[in-house]
């Protein structure tokens, strides 16, 4: 009985349904809390900006790091016109840091 249950819950389209659920559930939270999706933007290009040119810079590592809570400040207040929360920032910085690790992970494959 329970291997039919297993093999129920993970075929094809039961995995399709759960795919289905949980980018529903991304875009009701990004609809209810729509500034989640805006600092990722910032996140994201402030990182870009940071890997293309860290080395002209002469920067690396924590340096990289000290620069981006930087500018993340900088871009968040020029889009928001307040500065942001120790949170909004803590989460910047572990979504930097995501990147930053998955980045490291595709160039060492």
């Amino acid at each position: 009985m329970s291997t039919f249950l297993i093999n129920i819950f993970t075929s094809d389209p039961a995995i399709t349904i759960y795919i289905i659920a949980v980018m529903a559930g991304i875009g009701m939270l990004i609809k209810k809390f729509p500034w989640i999706k805006n600092y990722t933007d910032i996140v994201a290009n402030v990182f870009s900006y940071i890997e293309d040119n860290y080395k002209t810079w002469g920067i690396s590592g924590n340096e990289k790091l000290d620069y981006f809570i930087k500018s993340f400040i900088a871009k968040y207040f020029e889009k928001y016109g307040k500065t942001p929360t120790e949170d909004i920032i803590v989460n910047a910085v572990a979504q930097v840091e995501n990147l930053v690790s998955a980045q490291n992970t595709a160039t060492n494959k």
